[in-house]
C-alpha cells in the first residue's frame, strides 16, 4: 500500500542487460544496486538494519520478479522514477512506496509487503502519489497483486465471508467517497480499532477489485484504475451501478466461500489482534446511508 499496514504482502522484478559502466553510478556499492533488463529502472537497496548480503540478492531476485510481474499487469500513463531507493527499515513498521522510493519494515520476519508497495510505485497514486482520486482502486489492486504473486497465500475472499457473516461489511459506496475514505483508509493509527478498520478497508477493496478481474477481464479494470468520480465509472465500464455490482459480488463470496477454519486464522498474521476490536468500531462505519 502507500503508506499502508503491510498485512499482505509485495513485489519486483527482473536482471540488468546493461553494463555496470553504463547503469551503477560511480562511488555506489554494486552489491546493492539492481537494473531491470530493460535498463529502465536502477533500484538501490539502502540496508539499513544489515542484514545478511544473501537476503539483500533475494530481494534483488523479488524486485525483478514483481516488477515483471507489475509490467505485465495493467498500463498506466504514470512514468515511473527512473531510480527507486528500497530502504530496510527495523521493526514492524507501516511499509509504503512513493514514486522514487520503498519503505519496507519487517524484514527479519519475512512480512515486508514489496509487491504491494511497489505496485504503487510502478502504476502511479492519485495525481503524483496524492488522495485526490481516493485509495480504492489503487490499494485494492496493490493487495490484489500481492495475493496472486506474493509468497503469502491469499484468504481476501474468505475474510470477506467473515466481515458479511460478522455484520461488519463496509458498503462500496463508502470506501470511494473522497469525503468519507479517509477515515477508512487512512485512519490516525493511534489504536488498535483503527488499525482494524484500515486493515478491513483494504480487505474490501481487494476483494471487490479481484472480483472485478475475475469476473469482467483485467483489460477493463485497467481503465478503472486510479480514476475520479469511481461510481460513474463503473456504471459507465461494467453496465451496472455500485449498488448492483456490490450485490453481485456478496452474492459470489456467500456462494463460493468457505468459513475460515482455525489453520486459517492462525495463518493470518496478528488475525486475533485485529478482530479482537472489530465489534468496538463505531457502527456507523458499516451502515449503509
Amino acid at each position: 500500500m502507500f503508506k499502508s499496514r503491510s498485512f499482505f504482502l509485495i513485489f519486483i522484478f527482473l536482471l540488468t542487460a546493461c553494463t555496470q559502466d553504463t547503469v551503477v553510478p560511480k562511488g555506489k556499492n554494486d552489491e546493492n544496486i539492481v537494473v531491470t533488463p530493460d535498463g529502465k529502472i536502477t533500484f538501490e537497496i539502502i540496508n539499513k538494519i544489515k542484514v545478511p548480503q544473501e537476503k539483500v540478492e533475494s530481494i534483488k531476485d523479488e524486485l525483478l520478479n514483481a516488477y515483471d510481474e507489475i509490467q505485465n499487469s495493467i498500463h498506466t500513463a504514470y512514468v515511473p522514477s527512473e531510480r527507486i531507493n528500497v530502504f530496510l527499515n527495523e521493526g514492524n513498521g507501516v511499509s509504503w512506496g512513493l514514486k522514487s522510493e520503498l519503505q519496507l519494515y519487517d524484514i527479519k520476519e519475512n512480512q515486508y509487503p514489496l509487491v504491494h508497495e511497489l505496485t504503487h510505485s510502478l502504476l502511479g497514486y492519485g495525481n503524483n502519489f496524492d488522495k485526490s482520486r481516493g485509495y480504492f482502486t489503487q490499494e485494492g489492486f496493490a493487495t490484489y497483486m500481492a495475493d496472486k504473486y506474493g509468497e503469502n497465500e491469499s484468504y481476501t475472499h474468505k475474510l470477506m465471508k467473515y466481515f458479511i457473516d460478522s455484520n461488519k461489511f463496509i458498503p462500496i459506496s463508502k470506501l470511494i467517497d473522497l469525503n468519507q475514505d479517509d477515515a477508512y483508509f487512512r485512519p490516525a493509527l493511534t489504536n488498535q480499532k483503527e488499525y482494524t478498520l484500515q486493515w478491513m478497508s483494504y480487505i474490501h477493496s481487494a476483494s471487490f477489485i479481484t472480483y472485478l478481474i475475475d469476473t469482467y477481464g483485467l483489460e477493463k479494470f485497467e481503465q478503472l484504475y486510479n480514476e475520479e468520480d469511481l461510481g460513474s465509472k463503473v456504471e459507465e465500464l461494467y453496465g451496472k451501478n455500485i449498488s448492483e455490482i456490490e450485490n453481485d459480488w456478496v452474492v459470489f463470496i456467500n456462494n463460493s466461500q468457505t468459513e475460515l477454519t482455525y489453520e486459517d486464522k492462525r495463518k493470518i498474521r496478528s488475525f486475533y489482534t485485529v478482530t479482537s476490536v472489530i465489534d468496538q468500531i463505531d457502527p456507523k462505519f458499516f451502515t449503509m446511508e
